[in-house]
């Protein structure tokens, strides 16, 4: 399966599957020593239905909307590093696998999701966000 198949993704998957994996990955990544901090005044529910939305259409959903904020507002205000998109990916691959998602359809869900990288890192440093170094 390549990333070029979303849809397909989403009906071997399923909601409840989704539903089940982005919540498993919050319980953790609140606790995580490396990206636990950027939750700390998180609504996590909140979080949890949106990225739901989010992952479902991202993974071919035809009928799931996403109504939150555009990737790159949403994150525009945290430091957010090469380090911290990584260990977020970490902390996913081994929520799917925990959950028993097959290699191949884990992989594909992976790569959708490394394509976001790029709207989410602002920062090659903590000390920095993307704004500081416009200002430059």
């Amino acid at each position: 399966m390549s990333a070029q198949e979303p849809t397909r993704i989403f009906e071997q998957v399923g909601e409840s599957f989704i539903q089940q994996a982005i919540s498993e990955f919050y319980r953790r990544a609140v606790r995580d020593p490396i990206i636990g901090h950027f939750f700390f005044h998180s609504d996590i529910e909140n979080l949890v239905v949106k990225q739901c939305a989010f992952t479902a259409k991202l993974l071919g959903s035809k009928t799931h909307k996403y109504t939150g904020k555009p990737l790159v507002k949403a994150h525009s205000m945290l430091p957010l590093t090469k380090v911290h998109f990584s260990r977020r990916q970490v902390l996913m691959a081994e929520v799917l696998q925990d959950l028993g998602l097959k290699k191949e359809l884990s992989r594909a869900w992976l790569n959708l999701e490394e394509g976001l990288r790029p709207l989410i890192i602002n920062s090659e440093s903590p000390c920095h966000s993307r704004r500081d170094t416009k200002k430059k």
